[in-house]
């Protein structure tokens, strides 16, 4: 692919689009400016190509002395969303005992602002030969750029980079040797408040806020990813139809004494409270309730009173509610302003704190919520209005740039065995849900309805078994051909893991009353719609039971290589 070939980018809107990003030819002035925030000065006492050597200075007059490599990020020719850096052929691993970073600058035009780029930051790797003057592939516009210019920030764990916008420089400083796996610490000094200062400025994102979308399209995975913005401010709580406002917000409970007999009462707060007592002692901080699967549970009863807090204004509950006596105890034995105070001293705000419950700005409540499964309560109007909702397409670019390379055993115990891309496959049975069952968009299939866990499990099954059958069978080890035995009991394992997620949901949930709308060459030659049957005849024909006829083959059972 040439440089001219289609290309994707990130514009300043943080939408992916077709053009060609620009090469900024002010990187000198980026880098000043990225560190010349909030109070801190940068001066550059060097400079060798990329390597740069550079004095940070504090507000409060701490020095650093930081060795940057730093590079203007450029397109990959691979994959037209891959992006790359070119370092020069200086080691930054002689500098690790210094505060050393790897850096790369993300502009989609040529006369962007530090307030426009993106920065991806590296680990200093030991297989990497520093010294060819080697490029660092593996920056994606739809993974990490995007998700650091939409969310402020992006920290992939298992390649450990990071992507951030330029205001998370100072949290990236304290957090660089953690984020890129390093053991020793050597600039624990950098004060980590500086980004707390500022957090109100980084989180971009509603406080009442609702994740919806069809089953497997990432919805708690893109809450689990913004929630990192929040650290270890967060908690996580899953709602089911039993479950009820004194678990929410709290309640009395009997709790066992010091000697086994002894039982007494203590209020016990609910993840709510919990949550609401953070935010006001910490107001400088940001704090998270993040709720899985909101409308399994009534939520009318779950929320009661606090419904009304909902409504805000400049971030703060619009309508406070009185608390209820357990709870105005619970606030002054909790809240830091209110402790050991006499209750006929404290000051009118300081009695409003107990007396009455507004959400605080800081506080942030986030959901997630699946119309398509059984047996959810439905959620009034009134409650509906009081949050924002974002849809996830079930093709949203970013997660189905994910499974690009995933497949699906089919026959797998028959002589015929073969694999199809799994998106191919789920965007066939789409269709045929739209266009013949014209079933709505919330119950098709997302990229991830079968988990990336089986979907890296059935890859890696896949590409061992490519590696035996690429060798002669003559010149095959024993232990190869047990290892092959072994891919082809797991292939029928994940044939029939295909048949109780894709399939039962397919008949049981989505079209159980009209099964022959998606089982469309099945009913045709078998008529009666019964789950075993329906799943031995895909055991048979694979995907053609749909009616299937248009998606390539991949790997073809050689019975004569087996």
């Amino acid at each position: 692919m040439s440089d001219e070939a289609v290309r994707y980018e990130i514009n300043h809107d943080g939408q992916i689009v077709k053009g060609q990003a620009a090469l900024s030819n002010r990187l000198d002035d980026l880098v000043n400016d990225m560190f010349s925030q909030f109070g801190w000065n940068y001066y550059e006492e060097s400079k060798q190509s990329t390597h740069r050597v550079a004095k940070l200075i504090s507000p409060e007059n701490k020095e650093y002395i930081l060795d940057l490599f730093t590079a203007r990020i450029r397109n990959e020719k691979r994959s037209p969303y891959e992006k790359k850096i070119q370092l020069s052929k200086e080691d930054p691993r002689k500098y690790q005992d210094n505060i050393t970073l790897i850096l790369g600058f993300y502009v989609y035009e040529e006369p962007d602002s530090i307030n426009d780029a993106i920065i991806v930051g590296y680990p200093i790797d030991s297989h990497i030969n520093y010294e060819t003057n080697p490029s660092i592939r593996g920056t994606f516009v739809n993974d990490i750029l995007y998700k650091a210019k939409i969310n402020g920030i992006c920290i992939d764990n298992e390649r450990k980079m990071v992507g951030f916008r330029p205001e998370f420089i100072y949290f990236y400083l304290n957090e660089y040797r953690r984020i890129h796996g390093y053991e020793k610490d050597n600039i624990e000094n950098v004060r980590s408040e500086l980004y707390c200062q500022h957090n109100s400025d980084y989180i971009d994102r509603p406080l009442n806020r609702i994740i919806f979308g069809a089953p497997g399209t990432g919805k708690s995975h893109k809450l689990e990813e913004d929630s990192k913005l929040f650290g270890e401010n967060m908690e996580r709580v899953t709602f089911h139809p039993n479950y009820s406002y004194a678990q929410f917000v709290g309640t009395y409970k009997p709790i066992q004494g010091e000697n086994p007999t002894d039982i007494k009462y203590e209020y016990v707060p609910g993840p709510f409270m919990r949550t609401y007592v953070n935010a006001l002692n910490n107001p400088e901080k940001k704090f998270l309730l993040l709720i899985e699967e909101i409308n399994r549970a009534n939520v009318a009863a779950v929320f009661g009173d606090i419904f009304q807090l909902l409504d805000r204004k400049n971030g703060v509950s619009e309508y406070p509610i009185a608390t209820s006596e357990d709870i105005k105890k619970h606030l002054l034995e909790k809240l830091d302003c209110l402790k050991n105070q006499d209750i006929n001293e404290l000051s009118d705000e300081e009695k409003k704190m107990y007396l009455e419950m507004k959400i605080p700005e800081n506080m942030y409540i986030w959901a997630t919520m699946n119309s398509a499964d059984q047996g959810v309560f439905p959620m009034d109007t009134a409650f509906k209005r009081r949050w924002e909702f974002e849809y996830i397409s079930v093709n949203e670019p970013e997660q189905v740039a994910k499974i690009e390379k995933y497949v699906i055993p089919m026959c797998a115990n028959t002589e015929q065995g073969y694999y199809v891309n799994w998106n191919d496959l789920r965007t066939r049975i789409n269709s045929i849900l739209i266009d013949n069952c014209k079933v709505n968009e919330d119950k098709l299939l997302g990229p991830f309805f079968i988990s990336k866990n089986v979907l890296d499990d059935i890859k890696a099954n896949k590409d061992e078994k490519d590696r035996i059958l690429a060798i002669d069978k003559e010149y095959r080890s024993d232990e190869d051909n047990n290892i092959l035995a072994e891919i082809c009991k797991k292939e029928i394992s994940y044939m029939k893991a295909f048949e109780s997620k894709v399939i039962m949901y397919l008949f049981e949930d989505v079209m159980k009353m009209r099964a022959e709308k998606i089982f469309i060459d099945y009913a045709q030659k078998k008529g009666k719609m019964i789950f075993s049957e329906i799943c031995k005849a895909f055991e048979e024909d694979g995907e053609h039971i749909f009616g299937i006829v248009d998606i390539g083959h991949l790997g073809i059972k050689d019975t004569d290589n087996i």
